[in-house]
């Protein structure tokens, strides 16, 4: 955590007289003199820590480098690659932190670095402007244009949420006039309807799974696709129901050859052969064919009377179902004593 060394200029009032309080201003301290104010801003950056390279620039004072959210782009760097933070210069008065913000970001993207600051920096608009940018992308959103949340606005003008949720549901700033933010461009790239986020992205490919399952390509159940994604199973059931995300379309996942692979209609694992085994022998029993008991099956598939007994179930929803497996010859010759003769 940064330490703040903070210097405060104190004068040696020893020798002097001290002048009588003013009466009902007793607690009043003059500091006016800029130099009396404690330089407390620092300018930082985050960088990624294999590569050395810079992927924002910003300015802040106590923990603010290390905590809370920067806008998407920034966050998912974060989570992809090991990252650090780096400070520039400390002790600094707001205006010069600025002041050394924005040419960073500048220097740096002269040099063709790629950063994720959204706000060109050292941009300090006044409170008129920013509500007039937060209208305009009120606007944008109203319009189908923009795809963004009030928090994700927040975010990016720096804003608590509640100030713009006031904009959007009050009259409190009526007056003002939706004002044109000058990086407009950046922002609809990132915030334009037709793209997503991660997390959408993710619910777009479930339904592109969701649907392929039920066109008997790929073979799982909704508990594995859960864990495929990382997702719980009852929301993968909200996801197909359409009681979430129902506004995110099917999306083909970039690796859906490695889901195809993974999951393919047509491989048999040994634990199904096992199961198909089961449900073969099963309808020989209840179409008259064999008789044979739970235990015999057991004994002759080895495997628990407890797991056929689950084929059996009255329950149909909760009763195992399998596609049928054909057992080998060798089975087949000791399921043969069984069958009934007529």
């Amino acid at each position: 955590m940064l330490e703040k060394e903070i210097n405060y200029i104190e004068e040696d009032n020893s020798s002097k007289e001290e002048d009588p309080p003013i009466q009902g201003d007793t607690n009043k301290t003059d500091i006016s003199n800029e130099n009396l104010l404690p330089k407390e801003y620092y300018v930082y950056e985050y960088y990624i820590v294999d590569s050395n390279e810079v992927f924002y620039v910003g300015k802040g004072k106590g923990p603010r480098a290390w905590k809370d959210v920067r806008n998407s782009q920034c966050e998912k760097i974060k989570s992809e690659y090991q990252w650090d933070v780096r400070i520039i210069q400390r002790e600094l008065p707001e205006e010069e932190a600025l002041n050394i913000e924005r040419e960073l970001i500048e220097k740096y993207r002269s040099e063709g670095q790629l950063l994720t600051n959204i706000m060109p920096g050292g941009v300090k608009p006044t409170e008129k402007e920013t509500v007039g940018y937060v209208k305009y992308l009120l606007f944008l959103v109203e319009k189908g244009i923009l795809q963004m949340s009030l928090s994700e606005i927040a975010n990016l003008l720096l804003l608590n949420q509640t100030t713009v949720w006031n904009i959007a549901n009050t009259d409190q700033f009526s007056e003002i006039e939706p004002l044109i933010l000058e990086n407009i461009n950046e922002v609809v790239h990132r915030y334009h309807v037709n793209s997503y986020t991660e997390e959408q992205v993710r619910v777009g490919n479930v339904k592109y799974i969701l649907y392929l399952m039920d066109k008997e390509v790929l073979k799982l159940s909704q508990a594995q696709l859960g864990e495929y994604f990382g997702m719980t199973p009852q929301v993968i059931s909200y996801i197909k129901k359409e009681k979430t995300h129902s506004n995110i379309p099917m999306l083909l996942p970039e690796n859906i050859g490695d889901i195809l692979k993974k999951f393919d209609v047509f491989y048999v694992s040994e634990e199904e052969k096992k199961r198909g085994m089961i449900m073969f022998i099963l309808r020989l029993r209840n179409e008259g064919i064999i008789k044979i008991t739970n235990r015999e099956i057991g004994r002759l598939l080895d495997i628990s009377d407890y797991l056929i007994a689950e084929f059996n179930r009255t329950n149909e929803d909760r009763k195992y179902k399998y596609k049928e497996y054909r057992p080998s010859e060798e089975i087949m010759a000791k399921i043969a004593p069984y069958f009934i003769l007529k």
